[in-house]
This record gives structure tokens, sequence and C-alpha cells, in this order.
């Protein structure tokens, strides 16, 4: 008789190779205990539910904080929300897909399939026009100007010194390769334009006709393939990226250079999607960590990066009508007024994703951890008994139930389900134990939760012979 670890902390690394590694990490993240002396490593802390605090009409195709007020592009109208919840209909800003946002204090631009000016003073919005203004994809700003990518080319623009006009002859062309411009984002006083196949670096120069230059040395042989994708995460730019030599990867900036963040197991799983291209991601901040989220819609998956333990885990919806899970309701994303807010996909709620809520605005959310294949050296095991170590005994009236089950055959099949309570209020001291487990050569354990309560998984621990 012997007791053995079982690896129920961990991140998602799911290979199509499931004999090497077939964990999931489905609406649940690691958590590294820092404070040295707890009798854990790690923890398994439920990902933040949504709770509805503004509803519109449209998708929300973006949004934008001011110092004392939200802009929300909702459907083809932008509204503005104040921290009293005050809305009010502003314009309209064309177009179906998402929108940037860029402010000079003064003015905010607007990008969609058009660009437009919004004065914050007067609340006036107004298109931006003029035969020296070439279109624009996107929109950063920089040393007091705007400046934007040029549509199917390799140029960028800017606009004058505190406003959005520009003319003729304010552009400049990306110099390392013929490559098209696919984003062009200010990020540590630097101007970084992101090509289909190449990224290069600009610095100011102070010059009024030509107020940047390439910086001599940054470039990098790395570019990307969803536009949509790349985004801010401190003093870092990431996202999906491509080269001359393959596609796939989720790279991260450090200083002038890219590292890359993904591993085999999600380049495996992005390499058979259908379409990566239409790929979006947003970055934020909260207890201590970085995430930055990946959307991949036409195949319905969302993941997770977690800058501060560099582990990956999988976030979904449960979509009651079809009984299955999708990807994350997220599209857009914004802080403001305290609140980590992002936009549905699909209409025009706006929620704040928040720890204080345990389902998706009142929907189930589905928790998940698929243990890695223990004992790999294929010498059958008896499973007497597991204990789950999680936090126990509930502050509400809900006694969420969670479910195990396994696999012998590396999860393409999988064994009755049993039961356990997580405990009512005030208990504290209950032990989770599962008994007569059967036989294996080579298991997999699954735990979920659909209840509300909320799951932190800490370990489990075996009765083998």
């Amino acid at each position: 008789m012997a007791i053995i670890d079982i690896p129920l902390v961990g991140q998602s690394y799911h290979l199509k190779d499931w004999s090497i590694d077939c964990q999931r990490t489905v609406n649940l993240y690691p958590q590294v205990v820092e404070s040295g002396n707890a009798p854990q490593v790690s923890a398994l802390l439920p990902t933040p539910g949504l709770k509805k605090k503004y509803e519109l009409s449209g998708r929300v195709r973006g949004m934008y904080s001011l110092n004392d007020s939200l802009l929300v592009v909702a459907g083809q109208k932008l509204h503005i929300i104040s921290k009293s919840g005050e809305m009010k209909e502003i314009g309209e800003v064309t177009g179906i897909n998402p929108v940037y946002f860029a402010d000079n204090s003064v003015q905010v631009m607007i990008v969609s399939n058009a660009a437009y000016s919004y004065t914050i003073k007067s609340q006036k919005l107004e298109e931006v026009k003029g035969a020296g203004y070439f279109g624009a994809l996107d929109v950063t700003f920089l040393d007091s100007r705007f400046i934007w990518t040029v549509p199917h080319s390799g140029r960028f623009q800017w606009s004058g010194l505190l406003n959005t006009e520009t003319d003729a002859l304010s552009y400049a062309t990306a110099e390392s390769k013929s490559d098209n411009l696919v984003r062009t984002v200010a990020n540590n006083g630097s101007l970084w334009l992101i090509g289909e196949k190449t990224t290069e670096i600009w610095g100011s120069t102070g010059s009024v006709d030509m107020p940047f230059q390439r910086m001599s040395g940054a470039f990098i042989p790395i570019g990307c393939i969803a536009e949509r994708s790349v985004s801010v995460i401190g003093s870092s730019l990431v996202w999906l990226a491509q080269s001359d030599h393959g596609e796939g990867q989720v790279v991260l900036t450090q200083g002038y250079q890219v590292q890359r963040i993904s591993n085999h197991a999600i380049e495996s799983e992005i390499s058979a999607y259908q379409r990566i291209s239409d790929a979006y991601g947003f970055a934020y901040q909260e207890n201590g960590h970085a995430f930055y989220i990946i959307t991949f819609p036409t195949d319905k998956k969302t993941w997770c990066y977690d800058m501060t333990t560099e582990m990956w885990h999988e976030r979904s919806f449960f979509n009651p009508k079809t009984c299955k899970n999708e990807h994350h309701r997220a599209l857009s994303y914004c802080f403001f007024n305290g609140m980590q807010l992002v936009g549905d996909r699909q209409n025009g709620r706006i929620y704040q994703l928040t720890a204080d809520s345990n389902t998706d605005d009142g929907l189930t959310i589905i928790r998940e951890r698929i243990t890695p294949v223990i004992n790999p050296h294929s010498i059958k095991m008896i499973f007497d008994e597991m204990e789950i170590k999680a936090q126990v005994g509930q502050n509400s009236n809900i006694e969420p139930k969670i479910m195990l089950d396994w696999s012998d055959d590396g999860g393409r099949t999988w064994s009755g389900v049993r039961q356990s309570s997580l405990g009512a209020i005030g208990e504290f001291g209950k032990r989770i134990i599962f008994r007569r487990l059967g036989q294996s050569y080579s298991r997999v354990f699954r735990l979920r939760m659909t209840d509300s309560g909320r799951l932190v998984l800490l370990g489990a621990k075996a009765r083998v012979r």
C-alpha cells in the first residue's frame, strides 16, 4: 500500500499524442502560494464570472475610458456613460467590426471603417476627411500626434500636433521589407510597426516634417497574422505571430526583441484550427496576475496566458441552447471606474469581469480539471481511494457538488460520474474522499463543477497498491 500525489493543480497542456500529456484546466487558473510556509505549493482558483453593468442596443464593438466617463460603440452608435451610470447617445460610427480609440486629452480619435474625431469638452463627433487622409485601420498616440496604419500598404500616417488633421505629406513607409503593415502601436515611447512578416521600431525625432524615424538595428523578422490579437500588457506587447517560416506562435516583447510564450500544446491546438487570422485578444491585470486572453471565434476557443505563473488555461462559455462550451463572451475590454469591463460578442451588454460572480450573468460556468496520465510506465495500479484537497464550507445557502470520473484510455472514454458535496455553510472540516476507483495501467482523472459555488482546488492524494 502506498500514498501518491495526484497532479490536480496544473495548466492546460493537451497534446494530440495524449500519452505524453493530456491535462486540461478550464475556467480555473494556477495560483502559486508565495508565503513559503503554506502546506500546498499551489492551487487552482476559479476564473472570474460576468455581472451585467450596462445594456445598449447592438453588439459592443469597443470601449474607451476617459477620466470621468466611458465611450462605447455599440452597433453603429457612439455612447457616453458617466460614472453614475447615465447614458447619452453621441452620434454614428459606421461599420460592424471592432473599433480602435486613442486620445490627446482634447480629442478622441475613433477608427472603424472610417475615422472620427470626438471632442471631449463639447461632446461633438465629426468624421475625419480630406484629400490628404489615406484611410486608417487602427489608431495610436505618441508625442502629441495621432498615428494610424494606412490600409493595404506598408505606410503609416500621422496627424498634426494635438489635432486630428493631416495632409498628403504626413506619412512614412516601413523600410525593412515590403510586407503590408498590420498594426501600428505606441509602446514605451516607441512606435512599433507590426507587419505581416516583420516588425520594426521607430522613435521620435522632434522634427515637424519627419517626426518619426526608424531606430537603427530595431528589426524583428516576425510579424502578425491576426491584427486584433495585438495587445499591450504592462511594458510589453503580445500578439499571434507569423513569419517566413510559419505561423501560430504567441509572442511577447522584451525590450526590442520578442520571445515565444506559447508552448507545443497550444501551438499544436492552434495549427488545427480552421482559421486563426480572425483571432482577437486583450490583456488585464487583477489580484497580482497579468492575463492575456486570446479568442479564436471560428473555432470557438479561448485561451488565457498568465504572465505571473507563465502558464496557460482555457476559458469558455457554456451555451445552454446547444449544451456545449464555446469561446468566452468577451469581445472588447476596458478598465473603468475601478471595474474590469468587457463587451459581449453578440449583444449590447457590458459586463463586469469579477471574482464576485460565480456565473456568467446568471448562466452556468463549467469548471474542469483533467490530470496528466498517472502511471505512464504502465504498471497496474489499484486505486483504493482518493482524497481531494479543496476549500470546503460555504458562506451562502448553496451547497455545491463536484463530480469525479476517470479514463483509462487518455480521455477517449470515461467512467460513470461520482459526486461529492463541497460542504454546507460552516462545514469547514469536511473531507472529500472517493473510494473503490478501480485499477488501471494509465489513469486520467477528471474533476468538474457546474454549481455556482467557489471552487478552489489545492491538490489530491490517492491510496494505491
